[in-house]
């Protein structure tokens, strides 16, 4: 089963949706497409739950307010880590540890999630995140400070947009504190 909420917000349309496990997707935009494989979606290894309406309704109140004010975290948010490699997992934990206002580099979240030379893995991981903002893989830049990479619709304008919303300054970017303190539990 399956649950797709969607909302307009001051980013446009954001949609959720959720499995038995947890959140599955957050899409920016209108493409139904982004929202859920539904190979994966589909692929429960879990009891048939019932939706806690309750869990979902203060998601979406907090997507709202973050599309509004770009403050906020989802920490508390359980997702589905369905079609995750183990190293996905570590990388999406790590990222999801990188506050509104904070970036950091490619370099940076590789070394957090365990193997400082897998910048171009965590790149990849990166492209393929389907739950935007709560994996907030915007916060994430080249080894320059630049721009680099960003799926969803929009693109790297998506992604400037993002950063702005959070305040953060794309020509001096606001590295996370120590990745040591980052690293993947």
């Amino acid at each position: 089963m399956l649950i797709t909420r969607r909302h307009s917000t001051a980013l446009g349309s954001v949609s959720s949706t959720w499995t038995a496990k947890g959140l599955y997707s957050v899409a920016i935009g209108d493409d139904p497409s982004r929202l859920t494989d539904r190979r994966d979606a589909n692929d429960s290894s879990v009891d048939p739950w019932e939706f806690d309406e309750s869990v979902i309704d203060t998601f979406d109140r907090h997507i709202v307010d973050y599309c509004r004010t770009g403050q906020g975290t989802f920490d508390e948010v359980v997702v589905d880590p369905a079609g995750w490699t183990p190293f996905m997992q570590r990388v999406y934990q790590c990222c999801r540890q990188i506050q509104p206002g904070d970036t950091m580099t490619y370099k940076q979240l590789a070394a957090a999630a365990g193997n400082e030379k897998a910048s171009r893995a965590v790149g990849a991981a990166m492209s393929r995140n389907r739950i935007l903002l709560v994996i907030p893989c915007h916060r994430v830049l080249a080894a320059n400070g630049q721009l680099r990479g960003f799926s969803a619709p929009g693109g790297l304008a998506t992604k400037q947009s993002l950063l702005d919303l959070e305040n953060c300054v794309e020509s001096q970017p606001l590295f996370a504190a120590d990745t040591a303190t980052m690293q993947a539990t």
